[in-house]
């Protein structure tokens, strides 16, 4: 019974010591990740629209009733378009994908940021080649869904798609108000 107690209070003192640690490192390196996250959208935003002048966050997305995918919006500063931040599930979650969307709701250029796609079944045909997201570039709302999905990654093409379309949905809902 002695012995139960003393591994228990052993184990205890070795996760509350491991738990301090992470807390510890996290409160550390916080504004080191949030400015590495900060660089990192700013070089994809000026991917998708390198002649921008810069780009500004859009915040009150509260009042707005865009995609659930759709978790950022940022403006271009002298009126090229939007770039839309959205994030969706295909075969696995974790699909991060970018869309800058003309001021005439066209799609400009897609980028993916994250992507947990299977590698080696598909998902690099969808997320990753050139030959299938530019396939996205000058379509708009009306003109997504003829997109085809790719064989052997058909999950992850129409999570694809379906980002595309709520990236186009949101233009939508920006630009008219």
């Amino acid at each position: 019974m002695k012995e139960s107690i003393k591994c228990v209070i052993v184990i205890t003192a070795i996760c509350l010591v491991i738990a301090a640690a992470l807390g510890l490192t996290n409160y550390f390196t916080k504004d080191t990740i949030e400015k590495g996250e900060h660089e990192r959208t700013q070089a994809a935003l000026k991917e998708l629209i390198p002649e921008g002048a810069g780009f500004e966050e859009i915040t009150d997305l509260d009042k707005c009733k865009l995609p659930q995918s759709v978790t950022a919006v940022y403006k271009e500063t002298s009126g090229i378009g939007y770039v839309f931040k959205i994030t969706t599930k295909g075969y696995s979650n974790g699909l991060v994908i970018m869309c800058a969307v003309s001021t005439e709701g066209k799609v400009i250029k897609t980028s993916t940021l994250a992507n947990n796609e299977t590698p080696t079944i598909g998902g690099d045909k969808v997320v990753n080649d050139k030959s299938y997201t530019d396939k996205y570039i000058d379509t708009d709302a009306s003109t997504v869904g003829a997109v085809d999905t790719v064989s052997g990654a058909t999950v992850t093409s129409k999570a694809y798609r379906s980002a595309i379309s709520d990236a186009l949905a949101a233009f939508a809902v920006i630009s008219a108000n």
